[in-house]
């Protein structure tokens, strides 16, 4: 931290203006001022401090640390940060090699932790910032004044102490014999404008060699250092708005758990005075970084650097939105290299080792011995991570030394675009043999696209040559303070409760189980129901009576479940208009006009191409070209639905006898894009995206009416007519409408769209089975071609599944 004479300097400036602030204290300049003199001088008075050679904190971020920190870099003393999360041997193997000869500690923390003070009690003398141990120097005995005498500094030689994350081993100390922080901070302040006005969130640890150094930055220039209550995401929200923000340095999973609050009110970060967020220390998830820049605007920023070589690369805002897989391009004083095996340079584009050559590089690690190279003059330090470079930008492939040409980081961003996936981590067993292992973080409400998920994952490792030997959903993701994937804790996690996909125990698959039969069974009754009330009702009016009714009736449970909040569309409103108009009016209207021309369990059938027809609307939409099988497998169910609708006889297709089941079929097309139109429609649950959307698209069936009426296509059904088909109507609002929608959005979110679209082969089966037992004749033709248009399907739905694949199954 910056030392007292600097800070004398801003209290006579700025006196009364903010300089730390945590949950618990707020210091002015000179406040700030006045307590580090005071602690300088106690420190010198209690302890022999020449013989002092690094003082070692073990605490959260608190503003007594920053007292303690500026009064050792006064003395020009190693203040060292260490990670309380560590094992107890790991501490004090960190304390050993800093020759640590004051520790800083918080016993409250200790105790709230389960940590055992008697591993550290006897290596060095203790300042305890609680006050609570006996065997301690209380920190509040050294905030009063015992001298006035002007300790002596004398000669010291520079030296810091910062710790790798410690992830696959006990932690290495990183050492420099000198500082950088005038060079690197000159350069920041040009480049971003930063100053004494500046406001910066403090919420990343301490002992993190980028929060201690990016809060000392903002110290060196007069600004104020606002300190985060310790991963409480929630309270760092308030802070950016409340106490206006203007720079912070998270990580990623810090960051994921602060938008996380936004929770579909993007509007909570809107007005902020934050213009400067930088990320790093692990994984940047593309995802994730397109959802902060969309949620906080242009001020991510992205950063790659180790604790041995400092920050080196910077990716700005319109770098990752040209570029998100790289992590940007080194700044002044910083140079790449791409070594292969033997420590050759190699082309951009081949995937070797990182090497890094800066004004930053650490100096040694403590009796450990690093690798160097010389190229052209300049030493590299080889880093654990192995990229590429490709036009002047760094992509990373993954932070594991050993994973020779495992492209982690790759495969981790193909899962992490599937919506069901919060978060997930990807790490090698064996780099050799390309064995990993996988954590997924499923997001809420996406339970039943675990079956999906998983396939998903195993498909992309498959893709890129790993062997994954364990996939499991877990709760969370076992992260450091720091960023870093705990590996043994991970490992750990992984042995145990083994996930099981279509594990039909569970009772929410259950109910996802039954909604889906329940809504197939309903829509198969529907055809035959809807058929005899269109012998005296056009569709227009059915429409909107079954549709106008339902929706009426699902905002109200909506209001009821959720409350009257959630019957706000918010900033969706034309998502929801947009698909509820193709899902509601698009699909009953059609549907229904096309029935009223054609047999019941004809229209049955094609609306049974609904998952064929999905696939054709992914690749439009979403680019996502099907596999030749799934070409075939439309093929055939096509062929099929020609022979159902034709009865074998090609020519009885002739004089508009197909324009109704084509009807039909533009109306499955509207109701398959409805149910894709779920997956742009964030953080709704299954009822506020069935409800609104239904009231939205019956307006749209309203506007309809009342056109075709003016037209006279149509016209309103006398009181008789209706009082006539009440049986009819009331299914089709009541069981086609209300529970069949809500049931087929449950049961798909619960069950998830692979295994939930196999339910729709009822709808055609429900539709005959009604037909033959009304006497209606069924020929052999359309028997067959239903059973090809199911067999179709199926097939489909085992290859999406890899089950023809038996190789790759016995793999897993």
């Amino acid at each position: 931290m910056i030392p007292l004479n600097l800070i004398k300097e801003f209290a006579s400036c700025r006196t009364d203006r903010e300089a730390i602030a945590d949950q618990q204290h707020s210091l002015t300049w000179q406040e700030y001022h006045d307590k580090v003199e005071i602690m300088f001088r106690n420190m010198h008075n209690t302890f022999n401090i020449y013989k002092i050679r690094s003082i070692c904190y073990i605490s959260p971020n608190r503003s007594e640390l920053f007292i303690l920190a500026a009064a050792a870099a006064t003395f020009k003393i190693p203040f060292v940060g260490i990670d309380y999360t560590q094992k107890p041997e790991n501490i004090k193997h960190m304390l050993d090699v800093s020759d640590c000869g004051l520790i800083v500690i918080s016993s409250s923390f200790f105790l709230e932790e389960g940590i055992d003070i008697r591993s550290i009690i006897d290596l060095a003398p203790i300042i305890d910032l609680d006050n609570g141990l006996k065997a301690a120097t209380h920190y509040s005995r050294l905030e009063e004044l015992d001298s006035t005498t002007e300790p002596d500094i004398g000669q010291r030689a520079f030296k810091a102490i910062s710790f790798t994350s410690g992830t696959s081993g006990p932690p290495k100390a990183a050492v420099r014999y000198a500082s950088f922080d005038a060079r690197r901070f000159n350069y920041f302040k040009s480049r971003y404008g930063f100053s004494s006005e500046d406001k910066y969130m403090l919420a990343m640890p301490m002992y993190h060699a980028a929060g201690n150094g990016w809060a000392r930055l903002f110290m060196s220039l007069g600004a104020t250092v606002i300190i985060a209550k310790p991963h409480d995401t929630k309270d760092m929200v308030r802070l950016i708005k409340s106490e206006k923000i203007t720079a912070s340095s998270m990580t990623p999973p810090l960051l994921l758990e602060v938008i996380s609050h936004a929770n579909g009110q993007e509007h909570i970060f809107k007005q902020n005075s934050l213009r400067f967020l930088l990320v790093g220390g692990k994984n940047f998830p593309i995802k994730l970084k397109l959802d902060a820049l969309h949620i906080l605007g242009p001020v991510v920023y992205e950063y790659y650097g180790t604790t041995e070589t400092g920050v080196n690369t910077i990716a700005e805002p319109h770098d990752i939105m040209k570029q998100p897989t790289s992590v940007g391009k080194p700044y002044n004083g910083n140079k790449l290299l791409i070594l292969d095996e033997k420590g050759h340079k190699i082309a951009d584009g081949e995937i070797g080792r990182v090497a890094i050559s800066s004004y930053m590089n650490m100096d040694e690690y403590h009796n450990i011995p690093h690798d160097i190279v010389e190229y052209g003059g300049d030493k590299y330090l080889l880093t654990a991570e192995s990229g590429y470079i490709q036009g002047g930008l760094l992509y990373l492939m993954n932070r594991a030394q050993n994973a020779k040409g495992l492209k982690i980081y790759e495969t981790e961003n193909a899962i992490n675009k599937h919506p069901g996936v919060r978060d997930l981590a990807i790490v090698p067993t064996d780099a050799n043999n390309g064995k990993v292992i996988c954590g997924i973080v499923a997001s809420n409400h996406a339970d039943g696209m675990k079956p999906e998920i998983y396939d998903l994952a195993k498909k992309e490792m498959k893709k890129r040559k790993m062997k994954c030997i364990k996939i499991q959903f877990l709760k969370n993701i076992p992260y450091s303070p720091s960023g870093k994937v705990r590996v043994e804790e991970l490992k750990s996690m992984l042995t145990n409760d083994r996930y099981i996909s279509n594990d039909l125990k569970h009772p929410g698959v259950i109910v996802g189980i039954l909604c889906l039969l329940l809504t197939t069974l309903s829509w198969g009754g529907m055809f035959p129901i809807a058929k005899s009330a269109l012998l005296s009702m056009d569709a227009v009016h059915i429409s909107l009576i079954r549709y106008g009714v339902a929706s009426l009736i699902l905002l109200i449970l909506l209001a009821a479940k959720e409350g009257i909040s959630a019957l706000n569309p918010g900033r969706q409103v034309l998502k929801l208009y947009a698909f509820g108009s193709l899902g509601f009016a698009g699909f009953s209207i059609l549907a229904f006009a096309g029935l009223a021309h054609t047999k019941p369990q004809h229209g049955a059938i094609i609306m049974a191409l609904m998952p064929l027809i999905s696939v054709i609307m992914v690749w439009v939409l979403k680019k996502q070209k099907p596999s030749n099988f799934t070409f075939g497998s439309i093929f055939f169910a096509l062929l099929g639905v020609v022979l159902v609708v034709s009865k074998g006889s090609i020519t009885s297709l002739a004089g508009g006898a197909l324009l109704p089941n084509l009807v039909i079929l533009l109306g499955a097309f509207c109701w398959v894009t409805y149910t894709i139109g779920a997956s742009y429609i964030e953080d709704f649950s299954s009822l506020r995206y069935t409800a609104i959307s239904a009231g939205l698209g019956s307006i749209t069936i309203g506007v309809i009416c009342l056109l075709t009426n003016m037209a006279g296509v149509t016209h309103m059904p006398s009181a008789s007519i209706l009082v006539e088909n009440i049986l009819e109507l009331s299914y089709l609002v009541v069981f086609a409408g209300v529970v069949a929608v809500f049931s087929w959005n449950h049961g798909i979110k619960t069950v998830g769209p692979v295994n939930g679209v196999l339910f729709i082969n009822l709808v055609p089966i429900t539709a005959f089975a009604i037909a033959f037992f009304s006497g209606d004749s069924i020929v052999p033709e359309e028997i067959f071609g239903s059973a090809l248009v199911i067999l179709s399907l199926i097939a489909n739905n085992m290859y999406t599944r890899d089950w023809f694949n038996f190789k790759n199954k016995l793999a897993y």
